[in-house]
């Protein structure tokens, strides 16, 4: 009976390790800078383990910081007087040895292979049937409607051969005449997720018996359509599907291989035809120990802004979101390295080639969301090829493209240290003279205004106990102000006419308050917690609380980095009616340049689609739209007539600020001359 016991428990005890060892497991064997075996919590399924993890985690929190010096003493108040003792700020000097072009840029005309243009992601269209001698004779051509459905689509549309292929309102990807706007077809429902940041269309290949397709993300989903008829391509993946990481962004297409940048801070790449898995690359090194007792923390870092390719040398370039959480990087000691940066991979050395951090060891929001542009600049008299990226903070990264090296000199500045217990920051921030901001990036008391003198003067004694400054750290028990929480520039980025070395960008001005909250009371807690909170900065008539305007859009020299005229983006009519110039808006659409001297620009709080002269900023036409733009114009051809369209969808983001100017919608509205 004892040996049946014994037999009994021992095979217990291996079945429940095999059980525990198997939940806790992960298996990929695709990755090529990382174990093909790798263990978290995050990969359990059973709710019993997670609940058993979580018991045996917090018990070993509270040891490490009860016993050990090294963990306790993490939750201490940074050193400040290390800091004071470095230098105010380090130079840092381009190395002039620039790659050089060896090609033009490719023009954008009638087809739109993948949003944003093509994998160059410039946006800009060298079509010139609508210019600025005639745009104001522009007039509505049709509007789509997804009936029956609501909700904020943000793809720009892309067109092959006068045929619109776009994300839809209701989770549809649509194929939609570009002449009639009448619907060719609707694929299957794939939720609101599908496309949300556009998709590709492959032209196929002929000589290897390859139609073209339809290429988009769904989460954690690739998924490849026939364009002809919006039906899932059963010979790619799982009848059309392959399971990914988590993704939002359009694919890039590099000879017979298509490329992600997914969530799980990874490059995936497979096979175009038959969707098979060849191969991954981490980018986020994950880091296994423990910090103040409790686990690093490795979230966020998030590709979600953009993704562009150079397909000559054979580099795809994304950018990454901030660290998480928020306001909060007190379990995340260290710079965060390839946190809000700009990255970029080899595919043929299937390597990070290189990446660039704008902000390190971010603890306000300022991941870099605008998808990089591959242009050409001039500079001492030679064409070298460049990454730009437009930022939250209102810069504009310009970049070697084989190097990552900072075409313009900058300067990295000492920044403050932190009060809160456990904080790090980091002691050098970038401070960018060259490319000028395009937007406000320090807030200083003088920037509160509102059209009411006495309210005006309210705001500034209010904010005059803020805390605020050029990469100010958060404090418990007294708010900041800070800009840049909405941008600067957004997640449309901006338009680049490559031959002139211009960047038109538009881009918001508004102030957030911030606070960090310590939320366990309990001083016998030995591991504090902390709460991200902010609110938008406004009078008490419901505008932004500093000086207009409020929204901008901007056309800026790549190539000396002097911004060339800037003029306000969108308007409040009340305000207008009382006689206040102009104020811009907070938006989030983007615009379209053209070889017509135009620049197409929506996105903000009045509904309205601008055209502005590229030549000066001036307003050549304005219409108000059905709802709120949604996502940046395209430009096309068909049938002798260019055509301009636009999502009017309202807005998500905005509407979480401005509920009651902003609705939901599901409107594609085409432009052309009457």
């Amino acid at each position: 009976m004892k040996k049946k016991l014994s037999i009994f428990f021992i095979l217990t005890f291996f079945f429940l390790t095999f059980w525990i060892w198997k939940d806790y497991k992960k298996i990929d064997t695709s990755y090529v800078n990382q174990s093909s075996i790798t263990y978290s919590f995050k990969n359990l399924n059973s709710n019993l383990l997670k609940k058993i993890h979580t018991k045996i985690d917090k018990t070993i929190e509270n040891t490490f910081v009860k016993f050990l010096n090294s963990h306790r003493n993490h939750w201490t108040i940074e050193d400040s007087a290390k800091r004071n003792a470095l230098p105010n700020k380090i130079n840092i000097k381009s190395n002039k040895n620039f790659t050089t072009s060896k090609n033009e840029v490719p023009e954008i005309t009638n087809n739109w292979y993948k949003s944003h243009g093509n994998d160059n992601a410039t946006r800009f269209s060298n079509l010139d049937l609508i210019n600025s001698n005639n745009v104001s004779k522009l007039d509505v051509a049709w509007i789509f409607r997804s009936e029956g459905f609501e909700g904020d689509i943000q793809a720009n549309p892309i067109v092959v051969n006068g045929i619109i292929y776009t994300p839809i309102s209701g989770g549809f990807i649509a194929a939609i005449d570009g002449v009639t706007g009448n619907l060719i077809w609707k694929s299957k429902n794939f939720g609101n997720s599908v496309a949300r940041r556009g998709l590709t269309y492959w032209a196929g290949d002929k000589s290897d018996n390859q139609d073209p397709r339809l290429l988009f993300s769904n989460r954690e989903r690739l998924i490849a359509l026939d364009p002809k008829n919006g039906q899932l391509i059963s010979s790619f993946g799982s009848k059309g599907k392959v399971r990914t990481g988590l993704n939002v962004l359009p694919p890039v297409v590099y000879k017979d291989k298509i490329i992600l940048a997914t969530w799980d801070r990874a490059f995936e790449v497979y096979n175009l035809y038959t969707g098979k898995v060849e191969w991954k690359l981490k980018y986020y090194k994950k880091f296994n120990h423990r910090v103040g007792g409790k686990p690093y923390n490795n979230s966020g870092a998030n590709p979600w802004g953009g993704i562009s390719a150079d397909l000559d040398r054979g580099i795809v370039y994304t950018v990454t979101g901030n660290p998480h959480s928020y306001f909060d990087g007190s379990l995340r000691p260290g710079d965060n390295l390839f946190s809000s940066s700009v990255i970029a991979l080899s595919i043929e050395q299937k390597k990070i080639l290189w990446h660039f951090q704008e902000t390190s060891h971010d603890i306000w929001n300022h991941d870099i969301p605008s998808p990089p542009m591959l242009t050409q600049i001039k500079k001492d008299s030679e064409m070298l090829d460049v990454v730009v990226v437009p930022t939250k903070r209102a810069n504009t990264l310009i970049l070697d493209r084989v190097t990552g090296e900072p075409i313009y000199d900058y300067i990295k500045r000492k920044v403050p240290t932190s009060t809160i217990p456990g904080e790090r920051t980091s002691s050098y921030q970038a401070d960018f003279i060259l490319p000028e901001p395009f937007g406000r990036n320090v807030f200083k008391l003088d920037d509160i205004w509102s059209y009411d003198k006495d309210e005006a003067l309210r705001l500034t004694k209010k904010y005059s106990s803020y805390k605020f400054g050029f990469y100010e750290p958060h404090h418990i028990n007294k708010k900041g102000l800070q800009y840049n929480f909405h941008g600067g520039a957004e997640w449309p980025g901006g338009s680049v006419d490559s031959k002139k070395g211009i960047m038109y960008i538009t881009s918001n001005n508004i102030l957030v308050e911030s606070e960090l909250i310590k939320i366990n009371k309990d001083i016998s807690q030995l591991i504090p917690k902390y709460k991200s909170k902010f609110k938008f900065a406004k009078d008490k008539y419901g505008y932004p609380a500093i000086k207009p305007p409020w929204g901008t859009l901007t056309a800026l020299n790549l190539n000396n980095g002097k911004i060339i005229w800037q003029v306000p983006f969108g308007e409040y009519h009340e305000l207008t009616k009382k006689g206040i110039p102009i104020t811009g808006t907070e938006n989030i659409g983007g615009a379209t340049a053209t070889s017509g001297n135009i620049i197409i620009a929506t996105g903000t709080l009045d509904k309205k689609i601008y055209i502005f002269d590229s030549n000066n900023g001036e307003i050549l036409f304005s219409k108000e739209l059905p709802f709120i733009g949604s996502a940046p114009p395209t430009t096309y051809i068909a049938n002798d007539d260019q055509y301009i369209i636009v999502h009017s969808t309202g807005g998500r983001v905005l509407k979480d600020n401005y509920s009651n100017l902003v609705d939901t919608g599901n409107a594609l509205v085409a432009f052309k001359l009457k």
